[in-house]
């Protein structure tokens, strides 16, 4: 079996991801592969570089690297950085953050926009959500916050493996960009093909 380990900002997320990248493994139809439960944590000031202006901030060369050696070790093989976009530009660090894991190692650099839970926001229904708000998921900044309202007293470390769980794969595909570019990702990485449903 072939082995994809993934590095992560959050804490939430070492416990999500690997549930999440399993899941679009299987939907995709991928065989022979596995997901590493155990994520590489790294801040985020380790995987974009917060000395560039924003929005167009790079990955980090040197911690990025380090990250990616960490990995390779594991062994990989295939490596999926993942992280939040905050308010920099996911089609910038993206293409640079493939182009170095893939100088080293299969895999990509895939930015949530804005947040991780903004994915969980586009799971909603889309009526509840334009009470909160009529700002797309993927505009919003403060996503946690939004969640409270769906999940009280939502936490990520308490609540993202659950919310994960629950996220229709297609359905959210088809409405977040970022998040179809995950699994586009994730199903080159082990060649499949996915395209994106119509929103």
């Amino acid at each position: 079996m072939k082995r994809l380990v993934c590095i992560v900002e959050g804490k939430g997320e070492v416990i999500a991801i690997p549930n999440l990248c399993a899941r679009i493994l299987k939907h995709v139809g991928s065989a022979g592969w596995v997901v590493d439960n155990d994520p590489i944590r790294q801040p985020r000031s380790s995987l974009v570089d917060e000395s560039s202006a924003s929005p167009n901030r790079p990955p980090t060369s040197k911690n990025l690297s380090r990250a990616l050696e960490l990995a390779v070790r594991r062994p990989a093989d295939a490596v999926l950085v993942l992280c939040d976009s905050d308010d920099d530009c996911a089609a910038f660090w993206g293409p640079l953050a493939s182009s170095a894991v893939s100088a080293r190692i299969a895999g990509a650099g895939v930015m949530a926009v804005r947040e991780y839970e903004g994915w969980f926001l586009h799971n909603q229904n889309p009526e509840e959500l334009r009470k909160l708000t009529r700002k797309s998921p993927e505009e919003i900044r403060g996503a946690k916050g939004y969640m409270g309202k769906f999940v009280p007293g939502y936490k990520p470390t308490t609540h993202q493996l659950q919310q994960t769980r629950l996220i229709n794969i297609d359905l959210v595909a088809s409405r977040s960009e970022s998040f179809c570019k995950l699994i586009r990702a994730l199903a080159s990485i082990c060649g499949a093909s996915y395209k994106c449903p119509p929103t």
